[in-house]
């Protein structure tokens, strides 16, 4: 099973927590990004799953970290595993 702790909240950089903190968006804590009841427009564990649309090539997004380098398929795929995994600590 994938993990927040070692598979996915080492993928965010520095600069990438930094940044998005200023946006409200916690992404070095995992109580924040596997909220149940965040919505942000998704019916459950919205933060979590805003990060993913952000992170999403095919949404036209790729937005996050800003200006790049932007996240490889295979470290997007990981994320949507965690997430498919039940947002494993």
């Amino acid at each position: 099973m994938v993990s927040y702790a070692n598979d996915i909240g080492v993928l965010f950089t520095q600069q990438d927590v930094l940044c998005m903190s200023d946006f409200g968006v916690l992404l070095d804590d995992y109580g924040y990004m596997s909220d149940p009841a965040a919505g942000n427009g998704f019916a459950d564990h919205g933060n979590a799953r805003q990060v993913h649309y952000r992170l999403t090539p095919a949404a036209g997004n790729r937005r996050m970290p800003d200006g790049g380098p932007y996240w490889s398929d295979c470290q997007i795929a990981l994320y949507q595993q965690w997430m498919d995994d039940g947002f494993q600590p």
